[in-house]
């Protein structure tokens, strides 16, 4: 504590500040203290008078000599002594007619256990990471694969996804946008040879969200993602672009299909998805109502009257994959690590929301949901390096509604550290 001033010329010594340890004898923190050692905070400014008084100094029992300590400030006569920033300490007291001096700004240390990593990557290209007995190549855009000198031949593990297809617009008082289908989605294990092997990764982009119809046309349908490899022999189809609302134009096929969107006067059926990668969009009948994208876990949902479809289910990342500290993939029916989730078809009955992406209840695994109706809103964007698609348009009094763009993929590659 603070001492008090012994008589009305002499100043009270500012209370001891403590000695924290935390950040270790190399990367001491505070400043110094009896002893001159380094570590000191929080102690109390002098006092002033005609007599002023050191910085944290008083323990309750004695005056430490030789202060200011713990980044406190002196009492001074007239000029202002300040307490030391990032040490929490006061500071000093000014005479008559002087300025006092200001507390020394506060700190936040936190320590925490970190692993002992012997493990040394055996590879170059990507975001490296260690995880599990793991050493884990992330590949948010292209790139390569390049083995080093200490590889050993080692199969390993990947996962591959394509970009999601873009969402259709919708039409002005017509009809909605079908949702885009997801990139398609590979993992298993393939062998590396010896070194030096140098493997080509492309990470494909999302699809380009439907705008308005042009020039001779009534084409509100975007473009598809492009695929993703880990060299050619493993490629993830492009996700399928969704159906244009009312353009006549269908979905397209893809590692996941588009969701159809109605046109001509009758029943669309949603674009067909690659087996193994991915499964077909939704259908719509011959109401406004656009359906949902595939998706890599299952089919986009049908539209059914003033009902929207969702996009289909994603897919959850293999266990190697799911680091506690990653931000890969995005949240799914059940936990994270989630991927290549079908866009929401957009909506067209008044007031109504659109389809959910990745699944009712989303947006799941990076899927977009579906734009709402009577608004100005777009269809939204699956999210980046998920492969996820884009929501459908909906329908809008203004002349259109555009889709959403397709989210970009991702490749991700990971073998014994």
């Amino acid at each position: 504590m603070g001492r008090n001033a012994a008589d009305p010329y002499k100043a009270g010594a500012g209370g001891i500040g403590i000695k924290v340890d935390i950040a270790g004898p190399n990367y001491a923190i505070g400043s110094p203290g009896p002893g001159s050692t380094i570590g000191w905070v929080c102690g109390g400014g002098g006092g002033n008078g005609n007599a002023p008084a050191t910085g944290g100094s008083w323990d309750g029992s004695n005056i430490q000599p030789g202060g200011p300590y713990a980044g406190s400030g002196n009492g001074g006569p007239s000029p202002l002594i300040n307490a030391t920033y990032a040490t929490g300490s006061g500071g000093g007291g000014a005479g008559p007619g002087g300025i006092a001096g200001n507390g020394g700004s506060g700190i936040v240390v936190v320590r925490y256990q970190i692993a002992s990593l012997t493990a040394t990557a055996k590879a170059t290209g990507g975001a490296i990471s260690f995880y599990s007995g793991k050493t884990i190549h992330t590949f948010l855009s292209s790139g390569t694969f390049a083995t080093a000198p200490n590889w050993t031949s080692s199969p390993v593990e990947y996962v591959v996804v394509a970009g999601g297809g873009g969402g259709a617009g919708g039409t002005g008082g017509a009809g909605s946008g079908g949702g885009g289908g997801a990139g398609g989605y590979l993992t298993g294990t393939t062998p590396i040879g010896a070194h030096p092997v140098s493997t080509s990764i492309q990470v494909g982009g999302g699809g380009i969200k439907g705008f308005s119809p042009g020039p001779g046309t009534s084409d509100t349908t975007g473009t598809p993602g492009t695929n993703s490899f880990f060299g050619p022999p493993i490629t993830a189809s492009y996700g399928g672009k969704g159906g244009g609302g009312q353009s006549y134009v269908n979905a397209d096929p893809g590692g996941s299909g588009g969701g159809a969107a109605p046109g001509n006067g009758g029943a669309e059926t949603g674009g067909t998805g690659t087996p193994g990668q991915g499964y077909s969009g939704g259908s719509s009948p011959t109401t406004a109502t656009g359906a949902g994208g595939g998706g890599a876990g299952g089919a986009g949902g049908n539209s059914s009257g003033a009902s929207t479809g969702p996009g289909g289910l994603g897919v959850q990342l293999p266990a190697t994959f799911r680091n506690p500290i990653s931000t890969v993939g995005a949240p799914g029916p059940s936990g994270t690590y989630w991927v290549a989730g079908g866009g929401g078809g957009g909506a067209w009955y008044s007031g109504s929301i659109g389809g959910g992406g990745g699944g009712p209840g989303g947006p799941y695994a990076g899927g977009a949901n579906g734009g709402p109706s009577n608004s100005p809103s777009d269809g939204f964007a699956g999210f980046e390096n998920t492969g996820g698609g884009g929501g459908g348009g909906g329908e809008n009094p203004d002349p259109f509604s555009p889709g959403g763009n397709g989210g970009s993929g991702i490749v991700i590659i990971a073998y014994p550290s």
